[in-house]
């Protein structure tokens, strides 16, 4: 008996633990319950309030996303803009582009003359150019216009009261079919044997002659013409009776160029021994090369072009001229660092009519002063020289030179500051690269102040150059780097004997009758002239 109610009071005293413990956590659940039912009820005041941050945060977050996307977007469309308006903008007086590109709606004037009021046409006071009348003796064929009969009664007892003359010039196709005949002979003295030679160019039975060699090489190399065209050209004048194949217009310009090498070579070695050179090159197409490059030296007289696949360091220095000048040597070239390099010894200056062009483009895209004032400082003091020039002045006093000098260093520093405060969006790297140019390089721009000998610009090679460009144009490329090579050859002692005053088609027609002009002869024929 005592042991059950030991066991109940045991099991009593854990039954009221357990309440006890059933009574603190219904408290806490109480507690809790409360505590939910404070938040609900938070929640519920403030549950507008809470979406419309959340909405608001996420929707800022959104939109802010987004405009960064298409400012980034429009900022590129405003650059592009930017660059297709600056490229309908570009032209001759901008760029290095030639005035032949100049676009139609321009309305320039594409030389340095001023418009005036003037009609546009001959002047009242200007001379007449006219063909003049002939001579008597001077008549290659007489044409008389006679009048059988009266046109009013039909009579024809008439007779000549006045004769009025007009001359006429002209010229005609003569197809000439030479034979030449090369006799052997025996000695009757001494009964030695011998013959007539054959010169290499009448080595086939029957050849094409100097004329239409002539004729061909100057369509296909100064007229730019395609071999198909100069083909149908010659047939077309002849009337179908001098027809050369395509081929054989291409193997005449490769014996031409062949025949020319020590021409060529003899206008290196006096461009080496000049004392003012220049030299530019142009981009080219040259079979898959899209960048090949033709590059010209001159010293003003002598003309050297050389054609390379690429427009690179490896190809000037092939071209053997430039490591080869003396320390006593200028020379006018566009602005390239490899010019200034340890291997070159020459002194350098710098193509003032780049520089202009390149201010003028950053006067019209960014609207700064500084560019503006600098080419009218360049522009003027050149102008200033010419005239100086015409009255016999050699040089500009030394108070002019000093008062040009703070000019360009005041224009400089002033462009620096100007482009400081003002960057152009699209055209700052451009600009701090011109202002950085004309600092640094000052000496090599502005020598031909100090000096009127030396030139402003490189405008010389640029005009042997264009005519290169129209070639380009017209025909777009040239079919191998022999071809190009070829076409080098040529116009070098082409453009050389123009130079000396000399008629191209006479150049041309000397060279396929084996008897090209030497550079010597050329020199000395300007000796003579100028006596």
């Amino acid at each position: 008996m005592g042991n059950t109610l030991g066991k109940l009071q045991t099991r009593v005293n854990e039954l009221e633990k357990k309440l006890v413990e059933l009574q603190d956590r219904n408290s806490e659940l109480i507690e809790e319950k409360k505590s939910l039912t404070s938040k609900l009820k938070y929640l519920e005041e403030n549950y507008d309030k809470k979406l419309e941050a959340t909405l608001t945060k996420a929707v800022t977050k959104a939109v802010q996303e987004v405009s960064e996307k298409y400012e980034k977007i429009i900022k590129e469309k405003d650059k592009r803009i930017f660059e297709l308006e600056k490229r309908l903008n570009i032209n001759s007086s901008n760029s290095s582009l030639p005035s032949s590109k100049d676009p139609i709606y321009k309305s320039k004037i594409c030389n340095s003359r001023k418009e005036t009021d003037k009609s546009k046409g001959g002047q009242i006071g200007h001379k007449k150019h006219k063909l003049e009348k002939f001579n008597d003796n001077e008549i290659t064929e007489e044409v008389n216009h006679t009048i059988d009969k009266c046109p009013n009664c039909n009579s024809k007892n008439i007779k000549v009261t006045n004769i009025k003359t007009r001359d006429e010039l002209d010229f005609k196709i003569t197809i000439i079919k030479r034979r030449h005949y090369f006799n052997s002979y025996v000695c009757e003295n001494c009964s030695s044997k011998f013959k007539s030679e054959i010169p290499d160019n009448l080595h086939a039975e029957n050849q094409y002659g100097s004329e239409v060699k002539t004729l061909a090489l100057n369509l296909l190399d100064y007229g730019f013409i395609s071999y198909n065209r100069v083909r149908k050209i010659i047939s077309g004048f002849t009337n179908g009776e001098i027809d050369p194949s395509e081929g054989y217009l291409v193997k005449l310009q490769k014996k031409a160029s062949n025949t020319l090498e020590d021409f060529v070579f003899d206008v290196k070695e006096k461009i080496l021994e000049s004392k003012l050179d220049y030299w530019d090159d142009t981009v080219v197409k040259i079979g898959e090369k899209d960048k090949a490059c033709m590059r010209t030296y001159t010293n003003g007289k002598e003309v050297l072009y050389k054609a390379h696949l690429a427009k690179d360091t490896d190809g000037m220095d092939e071209d053997g001229i430039l490591q080869n000048l003396p320390s006593d040597c200028t020379v006018m070239h566009d602005h390239l660092l490899h010019n200034y390099c340890d291997d070159y010894s020459y002194k350098n200056i710098e193509c003032n009519a780049h520089i202009t062009r390149k201010l003028q483009s950053i006067t019209e895209n960014t609207k700064h002063d500084w560019s503006d004032k600098m080419k009218e400082l360049l522009e003027s003091t050149l102008a200033k020289r010419d005239d100086y020039e015409k009255k016999k002045f050699k040089s500009f006093s030394e108070e002019e030179i000093k008062d040009f000098d703070s000019k360009y260093d005041s224009i400089i520093k002033d462009g620096f500051k100007e482009y400081i405060e003002f960057k152009h969006k699209y055209e700052f790297t451009k600009e701090e690269n011109l202002l950085e140019f004309m600092r640094d390089f000052k000496e090599p721009i502005t020598e031909w102040v100090k000096n009127f000998s030396l030139p402003y610009s490189n405008n010389l090679c640029e005009r042997l150059l264009r005519m290169l460009k129209a070639k380009i144009k017209i025909s777009y490329q040239f079919q191998n780097l022999s071809s190009a090579k070829y076409f080098a050859n040529i116009i070098t002692y082409t453009e050389t004997c123009g130079n000396y005053g000399v008629n191209k088609y006479e150049a041309i027609k000397r060279l396929f009758d084996n008897n090209p002009y030497t550079v010597t002869e050329l020199r000395n024929l300007k000796i003579a002239n100028n006596q």
